[in-house]
């Protein structure tokens, strides 16, 4: 039975800063029934490679974390790697230090991940995560380990395709807003730390966000999270995506009981189509 990522997050009592920052914002990706939903691609990508995204992360007043994310283009097969790093910043990492690296290879035709690699230091804490996945036959091999502990090997049978937590940013950018109404929620499904999770977001319409001196029309969604313990409020959680051909994840801000953390983009290069293109 599926659960949704925020049911997950509350299981495990409080998340780790940068980590709860790329799983929540990008995925940010988290989103009932779905009236959207990129199961297959019966158009091109809304990136390639060559695209570089880079983010700045703020908790309340400070600099928390800068995050790099890039697409590259495999040397000896068809496949893409998206490659995101995260690092903390400034006086953040006084009290907690943060050195993140993502890799997700993916198959450039759907865009579902064929391998997946995760090495996070968080504080005292670390994680190596190895996922291969068989989307044809919906199963993964998973290996992972904390630290200098033994690897524990898992295979996990599933009812469909599936993302893994970077591509599955990247699938959230393929869902077409503009045919939705308000309201509306998409869904992208991922696995992650050896589950299924059903990632649930509600379209809330458009909005302008300015950034770079110019203001931007972007869909807005909030993702769909469960409030108590983090959240006081459903729509406590703002993703901003740009409603151009891109569709890059341009602002993301969330007000949690104990604070506020935002996330900006700082920079774009890359991008398949010019930034702001909307074709007719």
């Amino acid at each position: 039975m599926s659960k949704t990522l925020a049911q997950s997050l509350l299981r495990r009592g409080m998340i780790r800063p940068l980590a709860s920052l790329l799983l929540l914002f990008a995925p940010l990706l988290n989103f009932g029934q779905s009236a959207a939903y990129p199961q297959e691609q019966t158009r091109p990508l809304a990136f390639a490679p060559e695209e570089q995204l880079t983010y700045r992360f703020h908790y309340g007043l400070l600099d928390a974390a800068e995050a790099t994310i890039v697409v590259n283009a495999a040397k000896k097969s068809s496949r893409w790697t998206i490659d995101a790093k995260g690092k903390s910043t400034g006086a953040f990492s006084w009290f907690f230090k943060v050195d993140d690296h993502y890799q997700s290879h993916i198959d450039p035709d759907s865009g579902y991940p064929i391998h997946f690699q995760r090495d996070i230091k968080e504080g005292g804490y670390e994680l190596h995560q190895d996922y291969t996945f068989d989307q044809v036959n919906f199963l993964v091999d998973a290996i992972s380990f904390k630290k200098k502990k033994p690897p524990r090997k898992s295979q996990h049978h599933l009812n469909e395709p599936v993302y893994d937590m970077v591509s599955g940013i990247y699938g959230l950018r393929q869902i077409e807003f503009h045919s939705l109404q308000p309201g509306d929620t998409a869904s992208v499904p991922i696995f992650m730390d050896e589950e299924f999770f059903l990632l649930k977001v509600i379209y809330a319409g458009n909005e302008d966000v300015k950034w770079k001196g110019e203001k931007w029309s972007c869909a807005l969604l909030h993702p769909v999270i469960q409030t108590g313990r983090i959240w006081k409020n459903p729509d406590d959680l703002a993703v901003y995506i740009t409603n151009d051909s891109n569709r890059i994840p341009l602002l993301a801000e969330t007000r949690i009981l104990f604070g506020t953390i935002k996330m900006e983009l700082t920079n774009a290069s890359g991008l398949r189509s010019p930034l702001g293109f909307v074709p007719n």
